[in-house]
């Protein structure tokens, strides 16, 4: 080869840059293979990413959870998985600014309430208490619940709920319940099904009625009062360790972007309709759901205020306007509901 033609290839090479190396990543998924948050929202982004990126950038999820959900942050941040997806819950001590999906009365819809929550984090979070060595790529909720008593009698009142022993989920859920007088037996999802059935707790509290199903309590409930937005819906933070993410080039980040945020927030739609076919075979199985009255939701309403007094102090040390943000979170699910 001339030193001419040499020197051409070499400039062709050097012009057209190294070639982009593929990122493979470990991706933790620790719900069964058939739940709706993986099948319809976190399996498909996947496919989204690795579609956009033309397999540049390709996912492998274990066959099975490699660490309990309260870990799987610290697993992420250790190397034992690249990237996963958790209850904001778990994260409470270090980002209490993502429990304000936790709060009591906030949840309207799973598609309003997934893109305000992003919308939100964007507006006032972001920045202020970033995730340690992750890259946070999308925040999700799921349907909430109300109140389930395991007797025939609806709670009607707050002095219904008073001294009734009932399980919940912890931390925010169980703060709200004990505000409004029930003695709260905190436990996961997956102790659910020992406690209720085991006559330990007399009712239950803010599980979704597909997940009830799920858990094989659906038989513990006797009545079911609804409270507008909810006393507690679930939200999940997707991210991707920080050094694994910097191996993507800016483009594809970009193009990850661009399927990330408020685009997963969007693949919630079909969440709220497999909730009301388990709410309705809930009711054609006997199970009485009433909305709660007026006086009721105006007694919780103020129940609950020392619980958002909580959150509001909880995130004022980070820089954040609580009040602000809860009222943005709120006006911007109603826009999304209007199609805005």
């Amino acid at each position: 080869m001339s030193m001419l033609k040499g020197g051409l290839l070499s400039a062709a090479i050097l012009a057209a840059g190294p070639a982009a190396a593929d990122t493979t990543i470990v991706f933790n998924n620790f719900l069964a293979p058939n739940d709706s948050l993986w099948t319809d929202v976190i399996k498909p982004w996947i496919t989204d990413i690795e579609t956009v990126t033309e397999g540049r950038v390709k996912f492998t999820v274990p066959d099975s959870s490699l660490a309990p959900p309260p870990e799987i942050l610290n697993s992420v941040q250790q190397g034992v998985m690249d990237g996963g997806f958790q209850m904001v819950g778990f994260l409470r001590e270090s980002n209490p600014e993502l429990q304000l999906p936790l709060l009591p009365m906030t949840y309207f819809g799973d598609v309003p309430t997934s893109v305000a929550l992003w919308r939100t984090y964007d507006q006032f979070f972001k920045g202020k208490n970033g995730l340690k060595d992750v890259e946070l790529l999308g925040l999700v909720t799921t349907p909430g619940n109300s109140l389930i008593n395991m007797k025939k009698e609806p709670f009607e009142s707050i002095a219904s709920l008073q001294g009734v022993k009932m399980w919940s989920l912890p931390g925010i859920p169980a703060e709200a319940l004990t505000a409004a007088g029930a003695v709260v037996s905190p436990g996961p999802a997956v102790r659910m099904h020992e406690i209720i059935s085991g006559g330990v707790v007399d009712a239950f509290c803010c599980i979704n009625f597909e997940s009830l199903e799920v858990f094989n309590v659906i038989e513990y409930a006797g009545a079911a009062t609804e409270i507008p937005g909810h006393v507690f819906a679930p939200a999940f933070a997707i991210y991707v360790r920080s050094d694994v993410w910097g191996t993507i080039s800016p483009e594809d980040q970009e193009k990850i972007r661009a399927v990330s945020g408020e685009a997963i927030s969007r693949r919630t739609a079909g969440g709220d309709a497999k909730e009301a076919a388990a709410r309705q075979r809930a009711i054609d199985k006997g199970v009485p759901i009433v909305p709660a009255s007026d006086a009721f939701v105006a007694e919780l309403e103020t129940a609950f205020g020392p619980v958002r007094d909580a959150w509001f102090s909880a995130v004022s040390p980070l820089g954040i306007d609580g009040q602000a943000a809860l009222d943005f979170y709120l006006a911007e699910q109603a826009k999304v509901a209007a199609g805005n």
